[in-house]
């Protein structure tokens, strides 16, 4: 996949040094720590269970265990502790499901797991936050997002590449694990605004860039639509941008 950065914005810069904007920071950055850390041990997961690929899944896990570095170093630059705390809480559902997945074989779960869900999640994260993001992040968050294309790009082709056998699997572990990411994007809405991010169109640009994988690896338009809708449903701010950012690319 080819992405696009960054995103253009309205929104006013907001003050790095508020006490509003730090508090807000902290629970957004431990999010973006655990993400890129749970990234990492997928991706070694997955070099054990695909042997074949195992240096180039080890060499991607490396590349996220940096990124979890480096963002780190973002929130010690503002003077701000990650909460992780509340951010394992968030994520422990995707990452159970990817476990799940992992101890019965099922490597097209484990793929659209982390390969597809989790990193469209970050670039549409990455995207949004770059117009706002202070002058230190900024750069680093720009070279994180190019990464990330590399991972979209191994997930798509293995999928792609045995889509007819896998299409059953991969529909399956889509309806469970579309709800649970856009519940953790739901829980830190307020944060995101405080920061100068648009939530709701963070939401419609992870929506817009799944559709997209699903469509590369194998699905027509109108089946990852329906995958997308079906989703959305348990989710108030999935419901509020899933129709409009399917839409786009029916």
């Amino acid at each position: 996949m080819t992405i696009t950065m960054p995103i253009t914005t309205s929104i006013a810069i907001a003050d790095i040094t508020s006490p509003a904007y730090l508090d807000a920071y902290s629970r957004i950055n431990g999010v973006v720590v655990i993400g890129e850390g749970l990234a990492d041990r997928h991706f070694r997961l997955l070099a054990k269970a695909i042997p074949a690929d195992g240096p180039e899944l080890l060499r991607l896990a490396a590349m996220e265990g940096r990124h979890a570095r480096e963002f780190i170093g973002c929130g010690h630059h503002l003077g701000i502790k990650p909460d992780l705390v509340l951010a394992k809480q968030l994520f422990d559902p995707l990452h159970d499901l990817f476990l799940e997945c992992d101890r019965s074989g099922d490597l097209a779960g484990c793929l659209v797991i982390q390969g597809l869900v989790v990193e469209c999640f970050a670039v549409a994260a990455y995207r949004h936050y770059l117009p706002v993001a202070d002058a230190y992040a900024r750069p680093i968050t720009a070279r994180v997002l190019k990464d990330e294309a590399e991972h979209l790009n191994y997930a798509e082709s293995w999928l792609k590449s045995r889509f007819p056998e896998l299409e059953p699997a991969m529909s399956s572990i889509c309806r469970k694990v579309l709800p649970v990411t856009t519940a953790i994007l739901q829980a830190v809405a307020p944060d995101m605004r405080a920061i100068g991010m648009d939530p709701l169109d963070l939401v419609a640009s992870f929506f817009e860039l799944f559709q997209s994988c699903l469509e590369t690896v194998g699905y027509d338009a109108k089946t990852a639509s329906r995958l997308i809708v079906s989703a959305a449903a348990s989710a108030p701010m999935a419901r509020a941008t899933s129709k409009s950012a399917t839409t786009k690319l029916c």
